[in-house]
């Protein structure tokens, strides 16, 4: 069978072109799966074997044109037996070029020599994904003009080992494109993969509980496919067709790479209980981004962490229990006012230390250093003075205990926001108290009289 390589360029004078143009991609697809585009300005795919379905070459390159014009799109075609001799002719030519296998020399010797630009027209990167390995030397083009040569042919002719010697091994690429010669094959790109299910149900459902079903199947089909292209679900878009026309949708973002069918299927469900659909269901589609997996390789001396897949159960649980403004983790908020506090999404970090020994624990450096756990809410007490510094302190809540202040330190005196209209003002003293048992935060509003056991000191 005869090599046959393909290369459609977009006519267009630059590369901001409209996004509702139609992709080249998607063109050259119904050719051949064999495609390398480069970005949407051109793509190259292997013709060989459409002169049995099609015709010869110029008919195969008429068909092209004639699909192309029916998407709207203006583009050139050159067909030859080889990538590099049909990226330059497409790029050289207006309208349908062909090269017959064995005749790609005769072909190029017309060219004009300004036509080897075309193999710097893009990013090196891109080109290479196409075989193109090297983009042309401006200076060493200049020394070829300057030798008297206008043409490819020229070039073509010089003996290859003599402008090896003048030129170096750019001067021999240069001459190997010249001659209809490729440096590499193509190198075709595989079409992405879409990891999606859909399902069309019968009857419509109406509750989480027959839903979770048709779930399950399809969550088992997406884990099989995840685990044959070694990919693992970041986000999972669900979407759901109710009986009322209308969609209801929702999309989870994943701490880490998962494919597990049950841990994916939980995570939906949980979700659409805190965000019910308004009616019926009549389809069910689910949509995955995926990532390379996961490659995971335990420590002997590192803390064991909860897998990713865990701690999404976790979240979701905690998310439909008390709602997902008050689920993550905390995270410092830029104001004096110590009560202020705000949440961030809950990601499981990696626990190594970033360097030193195994374990650098703070409590070997700093033993006397102690953490304040401040209260979800603070709690009301009863503070007795004495010289104006708290003497005795008794809590309103059970599980605090109360007693004789042994040790006191403060007060530390913050205010703020008293230029607003609203309740952000603050103006408190805070102090440190040790109690027999228990060293509390206490906070005493100036406004009010109040006071209140803010955090305790562990």
């Amino acid at each position: 069978m005869t090599s046959l390589v393909a290369c459609v360029v977009r006519e267009s004078p630059n590369l901001r072109l409209p996004l509702n143009l139609p992709s080249l991609s998607n063109l050259a697809r119904l050719f051949s799966p064999r495609i390398a585009p480069w970005l949407d300005a051109a793509v190259v795919f292997d013709a060989s074997g459409l002169d049995r379905a099609i015709g010869p070459p110029d008919r195969i390159a008429s068909e092209v044109c004639r699909i192309a014009a029916e998407q709207g799109m203006a583009v050139r075609v050159a067909i030859a037996g080889r990538l590099t001799t049909a990226w330059t002719l497409a790029h050289a030519r207006r309208g349908v070029s062909i090269a017959r296998p064995g005749e790609e020399a005769a072909t190029l010797a017309s060219l004009p020599l300004d036509s080897l630009r075309s193999l710097g027209a893009g990013p090196l990167d891109s080109l290479r994904s196409l075989g193109l390995r090297f983009a042309p030397d401006l200076e060493c083009l200049e020394i070829l003009r300057r030798w008297g040569l206008t043409t490819l042919g020229d070039l073509a002719r010089l003996p290859r080992g003599e402008v090896h010697a003048r030129l170096g091994p750019d001067g021999v690429r240069l001459h190997q494109v010249a001659s209809g010669e490729d440096e590499c094959p193509l190198a075709p790109v595989d079409e992405p993969t879409r990891f999606h299910e859909r399902s069309e149900l019968e009857w419509p459902i109406d509750s989480l509980e027959p839903l979770a079903f048709v779930l399950s199947r399809l969550c088992d089909a997406l884990e099989g496919r995840l685990a044959r292209a070694d990919r693992g679900a970041v986000a999972i878009t669900t979407r759901l067709r109710l009986v009322t026309k209308t969609a209801h949708e929702r999309t989870l973002h994943v701490p880490a790479p998962m494919r597990d069918a049950r841990v994916i299927r939980t995570l939906i469900l949980l979700d659409l209980e805190s965000h019910p659909p308004g009616a019926g269901i009549d389809v069910v589609e689910i949509d995955l981004d995926v990532a390379p997996g996961r490659i995971v390789s335990g420590a002997l001396f590192d803390l064991t962490l909860p897998s990713p897949e865990d701690v999404a159960t976790l979240v979701a649980r905690l998310s439909a229990l008390v709602g997902e403004a008050r689920v993550g983790a905390p995270v410092l908020v830029d104001t004096f006012d110590t009560r202020a506090r705000a949440l961030a999404p809950f990601v499981v970090r990696d626990a190594r230390p970033a360097s030193g020994s195994v374990r650098d624990s703070d409590s070997r450096t700093d033993p006397g250093r102690l953490s304040v756990r401040r209260l979800p809410l603070p709690v009301a007490a009863r503070v007795t003075l004495e010289h104006g510094r708290p003497a005795r302190v008794q809590p309103s809540a059970r599980g605090l205990v109360g007693g004789p202040v042994t040790q006191c330190a403060g007060p530390w005196r913050s205010s703020g926001a008293w230029w607003t209209l609203d309740r952000r003002a603050w103006d408190r003293d805070e102090w440190d108290v040790e109690l027999p048992g228990a060293v509390y935060r206490l906070a005493h509003d100036r406004a009010s009289g109040s006071w209140s056991i803010d955090a305790v000191v562990d």
